[in-house]
């Protein structure tokens, strides 16, 4: 599922010896490496899960233009502008609090809590946008020759990635004292 090119896999590595002399800062602090990481991999998901939107969302929206069923294109009919106007709104919003965010950051202000709302928030909507394009696109959107189905199937690894939206929600909750 997903990713196809990313070759994800669980490795071991039993009994075995790494000389000091390849040891990459301070021994058992790879972690705390990792973690100096997490906001600009946070604040990179987010940018992945809105550029996901924008690119299911413009799919959507030039088949609904080009699509007709009952004599009459697709955003012809009610329903399929509603989804269309939510899409859009909830893309424009996502991408503008990550635009937030990212100047935030880049002014070398704490960002913590920000940067995880952030990452929630794109992926939620991308969730939903990528969701509705598969809607609009019916039996088409299901089929892998459509671009809607690839960014549907890519985008579950954007919520999870960097840490999860259960683990964002922590991060936030802490930082709100609670």
């Amino acid at each position: 599922m997903g990713w196809w090119c990313s070759d994800t896999a669980e490795l071991f590595f039993d009994n075995v010896v790494v000389p000091k002399s390849n040891l990459i800062g301070i021994e058992n602090g790879g972690f705390m490496m990792i973690m100096t990481n997490f906001e600009a991999e946070r604040l990179g998901l987010a940018c992945y899960a809105n550029t996901l939107s924008e690119l299911a969302f413009n799919e959507a929206l030039n088949y609904a233009k080009n699509r007709s069923t009952f004599g009459k294109p697709l955003s012809k009919h009610q329903v399929i502008r509603h989804k269309l106007a939510d899409m859009a709104t909830q893309l424009e919003a996502s991408r503008e609090f990550t635009y937030r965010v990212a100047a935030r950051m880049q002014a070398g202000k704490p960002a913590l809590k920000e940067v995880s709302m952030a990452k929630n928030f794109a992926t939620k909507t991308s969730d939903f946008i990528t969701y509705e394009a598969v809607q609009i696109f019916g039996g088409m959107g299901f089929m892998r020759e459509s671009l809607v189905e690839r960014l549907y199937r890519d985008n579950r690894i954007a919520s999870i990635g960097g840490g999860t939206y259960e683990i964002m929600n922590e991060i936030i909750g802490k930082q709100l004292g609670l």
